[in-house]
């Protein structure tokens, strides 16, 4: 899927991404988003071209298990431009399968428990094929174990989902949908406890009010307080 700062490139019939980070961060397009993180300075965002291009090359290049990532053939330190594997499949949406929303969940606490957060945890960088889920945009990921890191990922995630799914008011879709997450969250253990406790505190009780629409906001607080007391037993 190309965007302002990818194209397609085709070489002998196989298909390439070329990213270029001179252009417009796709996480700026969430300003409401990034204005909440400011306000409250959750999260380490970075604007800086060069910046975004080492977080992505340094998360895509660990080979330890969470999503799985595009490989990557050519880094330019120079231009700030990336050409990397083409991944099919589908974009990750409140339409995926059930299992998938277990999977995001699941890889997501994978990824925190080995210190990396994302940061922009938006719908729209995964895509997945099969059972496999991929990340394609790092560029806001750091490597440091802060709880606070892994509630911002998981907020974001649950009001990216929440924003797709209000338009048609299946409600009761979105309870589902979040308590797979939760819960594929929850279930890996390690960081997951304390990442989810985060989640309770008052500044992200504000940022969920906020950043998520009601009254999914309130179905997002009680699935959270049900996997949490189920991951107590």
């Amino acid at each position: 899927m190309a965007g302002k700062q990818t194209r397609i490139l085709l070489v002998g019939g196989s298909r390439y991404v070329v990213k270029e980070y001179e252009s417009e961060p796709g996480v700026i397009k969430w300003y409401a988003v990034v204005a909440a993180n400011m306000a409250i300075k959750i999260y380490p965002f970075t604007q800086s071209p060069f910046e975004r291009l080492e977080r992505e090359v340094s998360f895509l290049r660990q080979e330890f298990k969470c999503f799985r990532k595009p490989a990557l053939h050519v880094v330019d330190y120079v231009s700030l431009k990336t050409i990397r594997e083409f991944v099919r499949g589908d974009p990750y949406s409140s339409k995926a399968p059930p299992h998938i929303h277990s999977a995001v969940g699941r890889c997501l606490a994978e990824c925190h428990e080995r210190g990396w957060s994302l940061g922009d945890t938006k719908i729209s960088n995964f895509i997945y094929s099969d059972s496999e889920v991929y990340v394609v945009d790092a560029e806001q990921a750091v490597n440091e174990h802060n709880p606070r890191y892994g509630a911002w990922d998981l907020l974001i995630l649950a009001s990216t989902l929440a924003i797709d799914i209000y338009p048609s008011l299946r409600y009761n879709n979105y309870s589902r949908i979040i308590g797979e997450v939760l819960r594929g969250y929850g279930e890996q253990g390690g960081v997951a406890e304390s990442v989810l406790k985060q989640l309770e505190e008052p500044d992200f009780k504000i940022l969920s009010y906020i950043l998520i629409p009601f009254p999914l906001n309130v179905i997002f607080a009680k699935r959270l307080e049900e996997v949490k007391r189920d991951l107590r037993k």
